[in-house]
């Protein structure tokens, strides 16, 4: 199975895979808190629900890497803080600025903001790592994708920069950062252990912590739980798992702009999946965003064509 995420044949189909589950998510998410009657300012209630499906997502890969006999394999006892700190920058910090976030700001503002970590990722690996060299035709992708990703929440005549606050804007920026950081953290961890169950055993603790933090915040919902609520959660914790899984074994063996940049379908394919999922009016402009999008992939990976 290594070699299908080594196999650069494999890399694109598999990260396309995770944009799409990923994006899947976006409306999933608003369905399961429609069902479960979690309120839109019910921040513990939000938080509670990440923790859930992260925490089972975690317990799910580590099955999977037990019946598969794949252990941890630590070169050293320290490394262990690697997968503490992945699992806390990774799930915990990361979602729970995400849940901040999104309960001050607008919707729109929001996904372009949250998209920024995956061009932050980008920029942080061709610093970082050696095998990562940032070139002409990556950086233009990287702005095709930002463009991508902006013309589909951009509305004419109306004021984007308006009511910019760090409860809003800052904690969705930190996300993003979370999300970059976590990327590197997670290339590192890479060298130090076995991905697959470094992935299974973070979720689960970052998991863990969300639950805490929601439980110490609070909730002031009532949940309704009623079987289309749960198989919304159940379909997403499979997305957690097996997208986490897939995309962390493809940053350890590839460059991570190689597969960072696939990120920016995300937003993209989101607003296409709510308007088939949850009704929501489909524009014209999100087909010529994934086309300026795609085209901005093929920019990044230009180099193994022509290789």
């Amino acid at each position: 199975m290594e070699e299908i995420f080594r196999n650069r044949r494999y890399k694109s189909v598999l990260a396309i895979f995770c944009a799409f589950g990923w994006s899947l998510a976006y409306p999933l998410i608003k369905i399961g808190y429609q069902e479960f009657q979690i309120a839109s300012a019910d921040l513990g209630g939000k938080i509670l629900f990440a923790g859930i499906r992260f925490l089972f997502a975690g317990m799910l890969v580590s099955v999977f890497c037990r019946l598969g006999k794949r252990k941890l394999e630590l070169e050293n006892k320290n490394d262990l803080w690697w997968l503490i700190l992945l699992a806390i920058v990774n799930v915990t910090f990361h979602y729970m600025f995400a849940y901040i976030g999104l309960g001050y700001n607008p919707s729109a503002r929001s996904t372009i903001l949250d998209s920024m970590g995956g061009f932050f990722l980008i920029i942080l690996s061709t610093i970082i790592f050696s095998d990562d060299k940032i070139s002409v035709s990556k950086m233009l992708g990287c702005v095709l994708g930002i463009a991508g990703i902006v013309s589909i929440n951009i509305q004419p005549g109306a004021n984007f920069f308006e009511n910019i606050t760090f409860r809003g804007d800052g904690m969705i920026l930190l996300n993003a950062g979370c999300a970059a950081l976590g990327g590197v953290i997670t290339r590192v961890t890479s060298k130090k252990m076995n991905m697959m169950r470094a992935t299974g055993q973070s979720m689960m603790f970052g998991g863990a912590l969300l639950l805490v933090i929601g439980l110490m915040a609070g909730t002031n919902s009532s949940w309704c739980v009623d079987v289309k609520g749960m198989i919304v959660v159940i379909v997403l914790i499979m997305i957690s798992a097996v997208c986490f899984a897939i995309y962390n074994q493809l940053l350890a063996y590839h460059p991570i702009s190689e597969i960072a940049i696939f990120n920016a379908l995300i937003p993209v394919l989101g607003v296409i999946f709510s308007a088939l999922l949850l009704k929501e009016r489909l524009k014209w402009q999100y087909f010529i965003a994934v086309m300026m999008v795609a085209f901005g992939i093929y920019l990044v990976n230009k180099k193994e064509h022509s290789e």
